[in-house]
């Protein structure tokens, strides 16, 4: 046995990795080693656990590397990934609200690009603009052939006989003609022919032009990219003459500018900014324009605005400092000019204003007076007003001058107002009166389902009442409104939400944009935004059941999708002012109570004129009735329809709104005659349909009833009130129809009782008059007793129910009969921490409110710990808070006044801290 074999027996071994020896993972050895790298490796070792987890000796080696190579990589460790904890909560907010903001944007531009590609449509060949390189295509013949010869040639090294040969000139001159040739092949696309300026987009609706303006203008970019922008500057042209955006002009702005085509960037820049006040790049570029046309201190003016808008940009930094240079080189130059004008301007002062008094355009400095029109060279006054008018033909600012609005120069100079008075008064009425036939024209396409049509109806209106100049905000604003409604229609909800923003500019607060807003947001899955405007048109009429109705669709899907601290997440609900909440919904325009109380005084005088004429007295009668219904006055609603009928016996919508009426006083004989007369004339009038089925119910005839709800929902599916009464009644019927079953097994034994004695038949006489009030029905399992009403005066008998079937056969009943004292009996016979359970999911809106009255009633006198009680164990039901949520107004007032009537009770076993834990279950 040798001596490395003893060695061998000796030691503990190596590692598997890096093959060190175990001995050396000692203290002793690691505090003696100086080899970075083996320590390093020993490190990695201990690190990994192969040879055991030694925590004290992982940490002194670390130590010892440290102590000899601090930027040693073995002791860099891996940082986790942040997490909400580590940053503060302001910057969590900050990052979650970009976060959102981020996946909005994401949502609206998927929508805009899902939007632009729904539809395929065939524009005519004539709009298709050249394609480029067209007109100088080779022949592929050609192409082949020499691609053919260049393969087959080799580049073969020559003979020493060739050199022999080899003409040197002959090689030069071939030589050059191959460069001439290339140049010829790269200059030839600069000879093609730009594209047409304009597109024809008579017949294309929005979305269409939309889609062909966003493809001419990645044309445009496509060629501004290669340094074509010639090109670029036609295809933005084709762009705008499409569809108007500010993408576009923007872009060709920039185009323009590097042709140097200063006046034609500035106008792109300005139009940018009329229609984006803080757009930065049409900024930027403005301000180039400017410092081209050395007018430095617009330039400055504009980057001082960039930079309010972003403080960090460093290119509007840069040219600012450079601006400003140049501006302090070139104002004592400017200086001079100036003095020397202004002592010219005081010689000839009178002169001046007597000549130029009745001129429009004026030639204006910075804000100075009419004192500065005159030129510096002391010219006569007719070169000045030329000046003027050639100033005001193009706006330009290369001098540095603002120009002043047209407002503003009538007040500066009276005399100039004095000679154009009348002009635009004149001009008003034919262009009002033109719009009012427009928007008349685009009403009647819009009647007729032609959406396309009648939108740019409206547009024209609106162009033409913009470019005119007059000031009518009411009437643009129902352009708008009705743009947006073509927009809604059309499935373009992003134009109908901007139309909407225009309207409520001009009108705010008003109805129809609010609504047509809130419908767009909803499309789109706005849901905050939608939320926010449903409820402001809330504030202004509550009385609107599609807002209400989107409102609680809206209020479950927020609570679905962002949990019980949704309304925290919405934008805060703007306060209606009164006088906005004063107005009234009238059908097309919104008139306030105010107007109302003026037009009172002279309803008199309108009735007296208006008997003249029966069709405007029927007008008159009917909106007053009309105006009853909605105040809840049915009695003299009806009168007023009375009075229509003598008037107007042919039209139908009295006979229905007449029949609503005798509907709301219970005179359902009446009712049903109107629904017969319009159905008689119409067959398929659902409110006269649905409004006999109500009639029928209230006469006890279900079948009848039954038949005119399955014809209303026939026609129209999607009516919720049908279906529900249409259940109720036919539950009504069933039960009905098991009331008469019992009656004739009930005769049939009264026959047989008949034969015996006279005192069985005195008892057997009692009971059948007794079963005319109510009917048993006892089974083998021991069901509870049912009774139903056979009239509307009868009272009903009341059992306690033993499972939740029988509780919501019995709750069904006396919700569909209101009967709140029999629903008072039921709850005094349950016990109140059975009622979840008896209630089960089945828990609606009219059922807790006829609760609610129920406990209201006597019960709360008899015993007012049971409604405590009942109370209590009612706000663990299913369905509960969904129901509470879903109160209105009044129904929550109605609960309100409960718990009122519960606190003003003394000596009870619940204390008033228990009461009001109770009213925050109830959210009071």
């Amino acid at each position: 046995m040798d001596v490395g074999q003893v060695s061998s027996l000796f030691s503990q071994g190596i590692t598997k990795t890096y093959q060190i020896p175990i001995e050396h993972l000692d203290y002793t050895f690691i505090e003696t080693c100086k080899d970075v790298k083996y320590l390093e490796k020993i490190l990695r070792i201990l690190r990994s656990g192969e040879e055991g987890f030694y925590p004290d000796l992982i940490l002194f080696c670390e130590n010892h590397i440290e102590s000899l190579n601090p930027n040693s990589r073995a002791l860099r460790r891996d940082k986790p990934a942040a997490t909400a904890s580590d940053f503060t909560t302001a910057e969590w907010e900050k990052i979650n609200n970009e976060m959102e903001t981020w996946a909005t944007e994401m949502k609206e531009e998927e929508y805009k690009i899902l939007y632009d590609t729904t539809e395929v449509f065939k524009e005519k060949v004539e709009n298709f603009p050249p394609v480029r390189s067209s007109n100088c295509c080779y022949s592929t013949d050609k192409s082949k052939t020499l691609k053919n010869r260049q393969i087959k040639k080799k580049n073969v090294p020559r003979d020493y006989r060739e050199w022999d040969k080899f003409d040197v000139e002959q090689e030069c001159s071939r030589m050059d003609e191959n460069e001439k040739n290339q140049i010829s092949k790269t200059s030839i696309t600069t000879d093609i022919k730009l594209p047409n300026m304009e597109i024809d987009t008579t017949g294309m609706t929005t979305k269409e032009k939309n889609f062909i303006a966003n493809r001419e203008k990645e044309k445009g970019n496509e060629a501004f990219a290669i340094g074509d922008y010639k090109e670029a500057a036609a295809y933005y042209n084709r762009s705008l003459s499409a569809f108007p955006t500010v993408a576009a002009y923007n872009n060709k702005a920039q185009a323009e500018i590097k042709l140097q085509n200063w006046h034609v960037a500035l106008h792109d820049c300005e139009t940018v900014l009329k229609m984006d006040p803080q757009n930065v790049k049409a900024l930027m570029r403005r301000a180039t324009v400017y410092n081209n046309l050395q007018n430095f201190r617009a330039a400055v003016e504009d980057l001082k605005k960039v930079l309010q808008i972003e403080p960090e940009n460093a290119t509007a930094q840069k040219k600012l400092l450079d601006t400003e240079k140049n501006l302090k080189v070139s104002e004592p130059l400017y200086q001079k000019e100036k003095k020397g004008k202004r002592i010219l301007i005081q010689d000839i002062e009178e002169p001046g204003d007597e000549g130029g008094g009745g001129n429009e355009g004026e030639y204006e400095k910075g804000g100075k007076d009419k004192k500065t029109a005159v030129l510096a060279g002391g010219e006569n006054t007719s070169q000045k007003t030329e000046m003027g008018n050639a100033q005001k033909k193009h706006p330009s600012k290369g001098d540095g001058c603002k120009s002043e609005p047209k407002e503003a120069q009538k007040r500066r100079d009276p005399s100039e107002s004095g000679v154009k008075k009348g002009k635009p008064e004149k001009k008003a009425s034919p262009v009002l009166k033109d719009c009012e036939t427009l928007k008349a024209e685009g009403n009647e396409l819009f009647k007729s389902g032609q959406f396309g049509e009648a939108l740019l109806k409206y547009s024209e209106a609106i162009t033409n009442v913009l470019s005119s100049g007059i000031q009518c905000p009411e009437e643009l604003s129902i352009l708008y409104s009705n743009r947006a409604a073509c927009y809604l229609k059309e499935g373009n909800c992003v134009d109908c939400i901007q139309d909407c923003n225009s309207a409520l500019e001009l009108h705010p607060y008003s109805l129809k944009p609010l609504l047509r807003r809130a419908m767009a947001y909803e499309s789109m899955e706005r849901y905050r935004q939608a939320y926010v405007d449903y409820k402001t048109l809330l504030q202004i009429d509550s009385g609107i059941q599609a807002a209400n109705d989107s409102v609680n669709r809206i209020t479950r899907t927020l609570m679905d999708q962002d949990g019980p601290n949704w309304r925290e997440k919405l934008s805060p609900i703007p306060v209606v002012p009164v006088s906005a909440q004063l107005h009234w919904w009238d059908g097309e325009n919104f008139t306030s109570n105010t107007k109302q109380k003026e037009t009172a005084a002279r309803q008199g005088e309108q009735l007296r004129k208006s008997s003249e004429n029966p069709d405007e007295m029927f007008t008159i009668l009917k909106n007053k009735g009309n105006e009853f219904v909605k105040k809840g006055d049915f009695a003299e609603a009806l009168k007023k329809y009375n009075e229509c009928m003598k008037l107007n016996p042919q039209e139908l919508t009295v006979y229905t709104n007449r029949a609503l009426c005798c509907l709301k006083l219970f005179q359902y004989e009446q009712a049903k005659k109107d629904c017969d007369y319009v159905l008689h004339r119409d067959d398929s009038n659902i409110k006269a349909l649905y409004r006999r089925a109500l009639a029928y119910k209230g006469l006890k005839n279900y079948k009848a009833s039954i038949d005119d709800l399955n014809k209303v929902l026939q026609i129209n599916p999607s009516i919720v009130e049908a279906k529900t009464e249409l259940q109720e009644v036919t539950t009504l019927l069933k039960l009905n129809n098991e009331v008469g079953d019992k009656k004739q097994e009930k005769q049939r034994k009264k026959i047989e009782i008949q034969e015996a004695n006279e005192h069985e038949e005195k008892e057997d006489t009692e009971a059948s008059a007794s079963e005319h009030a109510s009917v048993s029905h006892d089974s083998a399992k021991g069901e509870f007793e049912r009774t139903v009403p056979l009239s509307s005066t009868e009272k009903l008998v009341i059992s306690k129910p033993s499972n939740a079937y029988e509780f919501g056969q019995i709750i069904n009943v006396l919700n569909a009969n209101k009967d709140i004292t029999a629903c008072a009996e039921l709850l005094t016979m349950i016990e109140p921490k059975d009622l979840p359970a008896l209630l089960s999911n089945k828990l609606e809106g009219d059922i807790f409110l006829i609760f609610i009255r129920a406990l209201q009633s006597d019960v709360l006198y008899r015993d007012p710990d049971l409604v405590y009680q009942h109370l209590v164990h009612l706000s663990k039901a299913e369905r509960f808070k969904m129901v509470r949520t879903l109160l209105s107004r009044n129904e929550v007032e109605q609960v309100q006044q409960l718990f009122d009537s519960l606190a003003k009770e003394k000596n009870q076993q619940f204390s008033l801290g228990d009461l009001e834990s109770l009213k925050r279950d109830f959210e009071l």
